[in-house]
């Protein structure tokens, strides 16, 4: 198993050959083309420093694979700076005049916007948007979309629910000495009605246990009632199990390992992910007090009965509603 990265992230553990990549500041990229925006361009992401240690750019370790492997045909450029001439030569432009610049901008294309002086038709078998597919249907599919109701949360569970950070980039950064220093670990979103409930307070640590059995490290509480009573939510990233990471090693929690449930789209083959349930474990016990169900309840009927009146304002004349849906 040979395995390229620029950090030394878990799967290096199972690596037979490992091939440290250089970072983006570190190497030249493809070009990044946009063909679809009011004027085409073209980008270039260039290195601002030579390559650290023994990191090698993603082209030069697939250019030096691919002559081990017999296949060196298949990149006849010596160097990237050549690769980059050549495919800037198809928009009359050369890998210096860009260098200035870092983008090129181009009228190959048509715009995205629509003529609408001319009939438009689209890719469709009546040339019109559909709202209802034929084509669909006779593939066997829905030709309008269904819904389909998702699981209710079993009694004592919370649904999993995550999410990014303005701090941090997926997993990739938490190893960054800066970025961990304003965010060292993820914390567990929890609606403070159903904290009280349970005896929980902000601060303290858990641990969580899927449907399946399968338990998280410790992870902060985050009390708030900025959350909905049956979910709880933490940050992407966490909980890194490569001692190489020597900041990121073991702090906070990972969704990803509590994620032992998936749902695929059957028509667009979409993997949703959100659809796993968590319990709360202190001390090395479950929390079964009333359950996450019985407090989203009372919940609800507490928000009911408290809800504001609304206040319809007609000619010379004030209405007082209580819950009607009428009016505004």
């Amino acid at each position: 198993m040979v395995v390229v990265d620029v950090m030394p992230m878990e799967q290096y553990l199972y690596a037979d050959l490992v091939l440290p990549e250089a970072t983006y500041l570190e190497r030249y990229d493809d070009l990044y083309t946009v063909k679809n925006a009011k004027i085409p361009f073209a980008a270039l992401r260039q290195p601002v420093i030579d390559p650290l240690y023994e990191s090698k750019p993603g082209w030069w370790i697939a250019k030096e694979t691919a002559k081990r492997l017999g296949l060196e045909e298949h990149f006849q450029w010596d160097t990237i700076e050549d690769y980059l001439d050549y495919r800037l030569s198809g928009l009359g432009k050369t890998l210096k005049e860009v260098q200035a610049s870092g983008i090129v901008e181009y009228d190959k294309n048509p715009t995205p916007y629509y003529d609408l002086s001319k009939p438009i038709k689209f890719k469709t078998r009546s040339g019109k948007i559909e709202l209802y597919s034929q084509t669909l249907k006779d593939y066997g599919f829905d030709p309008m979309p269904v819904y389909e109701p998702i699981e209710e949360v079993p009694k004592g569970y919370f649904r999993l629910a995550y999410g990014r950070s303005p701090v941090h980039s997926f997993a990739r950064s938490q190893n960054n000495e800066i970025l961990h220093a304003y965010m060292p670990e993820n914390e567990l979103w929890i609606n403070s009605t159903v904290a009280d409930q349970l005896g929980l307070v902000i601060g303290e640590y858990i641990n969580l246990e899927n449907q399946d059995g399968i338990q998280s490290d410790k992870i902060r509480l985050r009390v708030t009632p900025g959350i909905h009573p049956e979910s709880v939510y933490m940050v992407h990233g966490f909980d890194q199990k490569s001692p190489a990471l020597r900041l990121a090693y073991k702090h906070g929690a990972s969704d990803t390992y509590l994620m032992s449930r998936v749902k695929v789209d059957p028509l667009s083959g979409g993997t949703g992910m959100r659809v796993n349930f968590v319990r709360i474990i202190k001390n090395g016990q479950p929390i079964m007090v009333s359950g996450a169900v019985s407090v989203v309840s009372k919940f609800k009927k507490t928000s009911k009965n408290n809800a504001p009146k609304k206040r319809i304002v007609v000619p010379e004349a004030t209405q007082e509603v209580g819950e009607s849906d009428e009016g505004c």
